[in-house]
């Protein structure tokens, strides 16, 4: 049906053709006008009644949002409501060049359900991942922000969280440009989240941010299992913003842990299925004395082209020593459709396909990680060189598909060189809400 204002004026161009052929009399014409333009009043009024009516009838309801996911929330933003989740299923094929078995299978990566939302100032959120069977719990916060009179945010979270320490941990797994983090990332070389305290401190418009947080630990069946304490701070800033499309900025991060627990952590080098975990370091409890980090960061964003490199030296306090575990990862990425890595709050996140046939992104990354030799200790002297391309397509914002070969190029292990390079070529297929 065509809107009444439409209407209208067709019938006055119809009765302007009737009167200059003389179909109907110019009396008859101005009559007949003078009618339509009443009807148009009385159709007015009434659209402007509904909608009168309308706005009163669901002034009290929620507003609903269904653009990319699920949002329900308080007509004066009040509260909100939101459930998110993830689900990434991968398929390797991983040649170990004789290192180990080959590993070659499906996998489903991450499978996490949760949900988030605020009351007024406070905020909640709570997800866990179901991919390995049983629930592991990943956020479980509540948390509280505002803003200083002078336009400062600030902000607490109470509960399992993010650790403010490393670049390429932080930013999330729906928004990597690749499978994998590099080697030192989500490790407990670098942390990914703890149970604790965390503060923030950010400009409005996060062109420097501040955090620090003080945990014990991640959660296991609903508690901490470390008797040390981890203290992590975080900071960046950025020097350069023509827009959220071209824009410098610097990251740097401390961490020192406790002694005590004691130090174990080893990962694989060019899957997630491998069977074999070269790069590896372990401490005895009774020879932990803690641990010192720090890490340095740059991310660059000029429109389609992005960078991104991350620097961590990690020392553990041994009473045979020190042991410098170091690591670096520098990515550069390009979107062949024309589209912009996204900068929000400090970190990547979610990007919008121009066209309805999606966004394609290709990208490369070089890494190393190195664990110092020291004597006594035969788990240590582990060191790796890896590069990895990427190749990304992206049919909506909330769909992922994507294509990762992985290389080993120099590798030893217990401080001994070895010749084989392993290699994977890795698929996945991601969405997210």
């Amino acid at each position: 049906m065509l809107p009444a204002q439409a209407n209208n004026e067709a019938m006055a161009d119809l009765l302007k053709v009737l009167r200059d052929k003389g179909t109907i009399s110019a009396e008859d014409y101005n009559m007949l006008k003078n009618a339509a333009a009443a009807d148009q009043e009385k159709t007015e009024a009434a659209q402007a009644e509904v909608k009168k009516q309308v706005a009163e009838a669901t002034a009290d309801m929620p507003k609903i949002t269904t653009d990319g996911k699920i949002k329900v929330e308080s007509r004066d933003g009040a509260w909100s409501f939101q459930p998110i989740g993830r689900v990434m299923w991968d398929a390797i094929d991983s040649d170990a060049d004789d290192l180990a078995d080959d590993a070659q299978g499906t996998e489903l990566r991450r499978a996490r359900l949760g949900f988030s939302g605020s009351i007024y100032d406070w905020g909640y959120k709570f997800e866990a991942d179901f991919a390995g069977g049983d629930a592991s719990i990943k956020d479980a916060y509540v948390s509280y922000g505002n803003k200083f009179s002078n336009g400062v945010r600030y902000g607490v979270k109470m509960g399992q969280s993010h650790v403010p320490f490393g670049l390429n941990t932080k930013i999330s797994s729906k928004y990597m440009s690749f499978m994998d983090r590099p080697l030192f990332a989500d490790t407990d070389w670098s942390p990914a989240r703890q149970s604790g305290v965390v503060a923030d401190l950010a400009a409005d418009d996060y062109r420097w941010t501040f955090s620090a947080g003080l945990t014990n630990g991640g959660l296991s069946g609903g508690e901490t299992t470390d008797n040390g304490s981890t203290f992590a701070a975080r900071a960046s800033f950025v020097p350069y913003m023509a827009s959220k499309n071209q824009l410098i900025q610097i990251g740097a991060g401390y961490l020192t842990r406790g002694g005590g627990d004691g130090f174990d952590d080893d990962q694989r080098v060019v899957s997630h299925i491998d069977n074999t975990k070269p790069l590896e370091l372990v401490v005895a409890p009774s020879a932990d004395d803690g641990s010192d980090a720090f890490t340095i960061d740059a991310m660059a964003i000029f429109g389609s082209f992005h960078a991104m490199a991350e620097y961590l030296d990690y020392t553990n306090d041994t009473t045979a020593g020190d042991i410098d575990t170091t690591g670096y990862a520098i990515e550069a990425g390009y979107f062949l459709t024309g589209e912009s890595l996204k900068w929000k709050k400090g970190y990547t996140s979610g990007i919008t396909p121009k066209s309805k046939y999606g966004a394609w992104q290709i990208a490369a990354r070089f890494e190393n990680m190195e664990i110092d030799e020291i004597s006594g200790n035969a788990t240590s002297g582990d060191e790796a060189d890896k590069f990895t391309l990427g190749l990304n397509y992206y049919p909506t914002k909330n769909t992922r598909l994507m294509l990762n070969y992985d290389k080993i190029t120099d590798l030893k292990i217990d401080g001994v060189s070895r010749d084989e390079e392993p290699s994977a070529l890795k698929f996945r297929a991601q969405a997210f809400w």
